[in-house]
């Protein structure tokens, strides 16, 4: 086997702290790196970098958006003609104070009773009925359902990201 010299010894020393040191620096670059990019990921900066541009936030910078109801897949009332209901897909959400946080557990909590309301509005009318009627006044009657359900706060508005029917 060769055995080192002192001076080779030391020229292999450096290179693998090199080495090292490099390994480091790319190590702290990627976290800082990662940890700055995370932070433009909230749904407040997808909203506007357009990533999400229909959950358009409200102009009133007062208010904060609930999302956690989700996409609901309702079927409608049957009208006579027909056999069975049309299928209403829709993504609430609602609009509430800023700051909040305890009216956004109290909705949080209260998640499946929403889902109710809103299920139990659009299973009780057809498809006819619902395009016939505007989104100001759905939107008004589930509002008052919904704030009358709540104790701690109320909702200021609803907004419907989806709202489709399906053949």
């Amino acid at each position: 086997m060769k055995e080192f010299t002192p001076e080779k010894q030391e020229l292999l020393n450096k290179i693998l702290v090199a080495i090292i040191a490099f390994l480091l620096l790319i190590i702290l670059i990627g976290t800082i790196f990662g940890l700055l990019n995370k932070k433009n990921q909230t749904p407040e900066k997808l909203i506007a970098k357009g990533k999400a541009v229909s959950l358009m936030a409200p102009a009133n910078t007062e208010e904060v958006s609930y999302f956690e109801l989700g996409t609901l897949r309702i079927s409608t009332a049957s009208a006579k003609s027909q056999e069975g209901g049309a299928i209403l897909v829709l993504s609430p959400w609602l609009a509430y104070p800023a700051g909040d946080t305890v009216f956004f557990e109290e909705l949080s909590r209260k998640s499946g009773a929403l889902k109710g309301i809103f299920q139990a509005y659009f299973s009780t009318r057809t498809k006819n009925q619902l395009l016939s009627e505007t989104e100001e006044k759905i939107e008004q009657i589930i509002k008052e359902q919904i704030n009358a359900d709540l104790a701690l706060g109320k909702i200021s508005d609803i907004y419907f990201t989806d709202y489709l029917f399906l053949e």
